[in-house]
């Protein structure tokens, strides 16, 4: 046919999917699946419509066929292209070519599992056929290009509501997924016997053989998770790793030594090569060993009895021997951030042209989200248009969400949009969400606190705003979130007062304690003046002393402070909140040695 369609496709699942990660690697491979499936579908696309890719493509908008097979480059879930194709003929083709390529995945990680180890194929692969949500819709495309978009993005609205149901074809009495408790294992019972096995050889060959603890069962959709291969990638960082950063960028030359002497006893209590050696880019000193080595409990996962209780006395000696008193801090922050205002912005796109040229700049921000996160210590989970997920050491993640924000700004300049309430320009902006989270919780509740962080910060009046979540083991959950500009150079000011010593520990949880008495104590009628509130907030700040207790806090700093709340900047809540989480920051600094540099 030569009549022109505009297409749509979503390729899912996506939050559910991601979100069913017990492990950083689950959630690395998870997110490249689904980006790995939605390029598929995008190079089906071009090539039914003879290899045309800047015809073709309106959203994801690569430059090159080179680029979009490339490994670097990320496609989110949702493909809009033209086509003169029947878009019911070409709807089959893609699918086909996104089920071939899973299959494609699957089986090789599959196949290298049964190399090992036995485990219940037929079953996984049909969990694995069952995954994949594919949905499309078309519009013949007229003269209107924003009008024919927005009845497809109706129609896909419409069909994404309409669920397919099919009968699940492999129900068994097998223990649930750890993952996401919805399909069974496929790994069989027997491999967690522990007849003629020691503890310890047990665990190993769970490890080594299926990629699990013990105690833990993965389904088919899981085992793809952990142990397929992203492009030639194998490995990924830990959150125990993240968690260790600040400790691992103390190391020098001059550690050497103390470095190779803790591995080779571990070695010699018979840790298993299967446990070094794990992470994608080699550490100068630590090497390709996981950061998860400094932490004792991590330790739990590779020994037992005396062994486990000799290993952790050789990582004892190695912390006191390089770090003295300081020990890893068990907090990793996860970072999500997401462009603002970006419906708008593609509303007003009126041409194909113009959305490819804005589709264009942001797969340009994706490819640079990489290099920036890298040059944070972290490491990235998926860059895809304004959509950023990434793990990162706590001394470093404020600095790395700024400088994303900003390259986003700066790479998205040309685009603006009028504002009909206040009558002025709307420029695309970046906000993110930091989730402050142990290295040890469950995955998914990490990826629900950073999820409601961003939502936090895109709630902000204005967007372009930061919002953190400090979530403590055994403790309540904090939120705080304010413009870029604002916050972050408050908060940035904060850590240096702790880190200077210039401020008392204790006084943030004064003022909390404060804001919880001005909430109210049940009596509607308490009330105290904002001059009476401000006084005591200066009261606070003033009598507790510095530096350990052997100096006063100076004028000057009880001044900053309590101005905030008498100009009515912030609340006393926020100032206790911000102080919290600062001192939370500043423990993390002053472990990396960011405290010399400042």
């Amino acid at each position: 046919m030569d009549e022109v369609h505009l297409v749509l496709y979503h390729i899912g699942p996506v939050q559910d999917f991601i979100r069913s990660s017990r492990r950083s690697r689950d959630l690395w491979f998870g997110s490249w699946l689904l980006s790995e499936l939605s390029k598929t579908a995008a190079l089906e696309i071009v090539e039914q419509n003879g290899g045309d890719l800047a015809w073709s493509l309106i959203s994801p908008a690569p430059e090159t066929l080179s680029q979009l097979k490339s490994d670097e480059f990320n496609v989110a879930n949702r493909i809009i292209a033209r086509t003169r194709k029947d878009p019911a003929v070409l709807g089959e083709a893609v699918r086909a070519r996104v089920i071939s390529r899973l299959h494609e995945i699957s089986d090789e990680a599959f196949s290298r599992i049964e190399s090992v180890a036995e485990f219940d194929r037929k079953t996984a692969d049909l969990q694995v056929d069952d995954l994949l949500e594919f949905f499309w819709v078309s519009c013949p495309l007229g003269d209107n290009y924003a009008r024919t978009r927005f009845q497809a993005e109706s129609l896909m609205a419409a069909r994404k509501v309409t669920r397919d149901f099919n009968a699940s074809t492999w129900g068994s009495s097998q223990n649930k997924s750890s993952l996401d408790g919805l399909r069974e294992s496929v790994i069989p019972k027997k491999a967690y016997s522990k007849r003629n096995k020691d503890q310890n050889r047990l665990k190993r060959e769970l490890r080594t053989k299926y990629g699990v603890r013990k105690g833990e069962y993965l389904c088919g959709v899981g085992m793809l998770k952990r142990h397929g291969k992203r492009g030639d990638q194998e490995h990924f960082y830990s959150t125990s790793h993240m968690a260790a950063m600040p400790l691992l960028d103390r190391l020098n030359e001059s550690h050497r030594q103390a470095v190779n002497d803790y591995i080779s006893r571990l070695k010699e209590l018979g840790i298993g090569s299967d446990a070094l050696n794990t992470v994608p880019v080699p550490h100068e000193i630590f090497g390709r060993n996981d950061g998860q080595l400094l932490f004792s409990e991590r330790l739990a996962d590779y020994f037992d009895g005396d062994d486990l209780e000799q290993a952790q006395k050789a990582l004892d000696k190695f912390l006191e021997e390089v770090f003295k008193e300081d020990r890893p801090i068990p907090y990793y922050v996860l970072l999500q951030a997401d462009g603002d205002n970006m419906g708008m912005i593609i509303n007003e796109q009126e041409t194909i042209d113009e959305h490819r040229e804005l589709s264009r700049r942001l797969s340009t921000f994706a490819q640079k989200a990489d290099p920036i996160v890298t040059e944070y210590h972290g490491c990235l989970i998926y860059a895809g248009g304004e959509d950023v997920l990434a793990l990162l050491p706590m001394h470093t993640a404020i600095e790395c969400a700024k400088k994303l924000a900003d390259t986003f700004a700066q790479d998205m300049a040309d685009f603006t949009v009028l504002d009909p309430q206040t009558n002025k320009d709307i420029r695309p902006s970046l906000s993110a969400g930091l989730a402050i989270v142990h290295h040890l919780e469950p995955l998914s509740n990490s990826l629900e606190a950073v999820r409601q962080a961003e939502k936090y910060a895109k709630s902000i009046k204005g967007k372009n705003a930061l919002a953190i979540t400090l979530t403590k083991r055994g403790g309540s959950e904090r939120t705080i979130g304010g413009t870029w500009g604002t916050l972050d150079q408050r908060l940035e000011y904060f850590i240096d007062l702790f880190l200077k010593e210039d401020i008392s520990t204790q006084a943030a949880y004064e003022l909390e304690t404060l804001a919880m008495t001005l909430e109210g104590s049940g009596d509607d009628n308490y009330y105290l003046p904002h001059e009476a509130i401000s006084a005591e907030v200066r009261r606070i700040l003033g009598r507790k002393k510095a530096s350990r207790g052997t100096r006063e806090v100076s004028e000057n700093v009880v001044n900053s402070l309590s101005d905030l709340v008498e100009s009515k900047k912030i609340s006393v809540e926020q100032l206790a909140d911000e102080l919290i989480v600062a001192r939370e920051l500043a423990s993390a600094y002053r472990l990396a040695g960011k405290e010399e540099k400042r």
